[in-house]
């Protein structure tokens, strides 16, 4: 069951003709027809709301994140998850390439839960020790 970052659910709502889009509707059929589900983090549909409340046709906006949202299963922060969470800031902090919380966050929720992650943007992700990446 992968997990997917903001970038794809932002290509799923955005992008319709880019070839982001394209690539993101194409692998999320090759999940579908491997049999696993789609899920995503809180962080991620946390990330959603913020579109939301800035978009300038804020109702068709949340129509379709709603739409979205109930196609997948939502993963949230927990105590395994905040353990994770503080392993990965103390990792990159050593190695000296912190990154942002929320990915770190994203990151942290998807290894407690033994999920992979999808993103457009992997190397957001590349310092997180065990986590699988996939883009696309």
């Amino acid at each position: 069951m992968p997990a997917l970052d903001t970038t794809c659910l932002i290509d799923l709502l955005r992008r319709r003709k880019s070839d982001e889009h394209r690539r993101i509707i194409t692998r999320l059929a090759a999940v579908r027809a491997s049999g696993q589900v789609l899920c995503t983090t809180r962080i991620n549909e946390a990330e959603l709301w913020v579109g939301v409340e800035r978009a300038t046709d804020r109702a068709n906006e949340l129509q379709a994140v709603a739409a979205v949202l109930s196609t997948l299963i939502i993963l949230d922060l927990n105590e395994s998850a905040a353990r994770q969470f503080g392993a990965i800031i103390a990792y990159q902090q050593r190695i000296g390439r912190p990154a942002g919380d929320m990915d770190a966050l994203v990151a942290a929720i998807a290894l407690a839960h033994g999920q992979s992650l999808i993103t457009r943007n992997p190397k957001h992700f590349a310092d997180v020790p065990g986590l699988v990446v996939e883009g696309y």
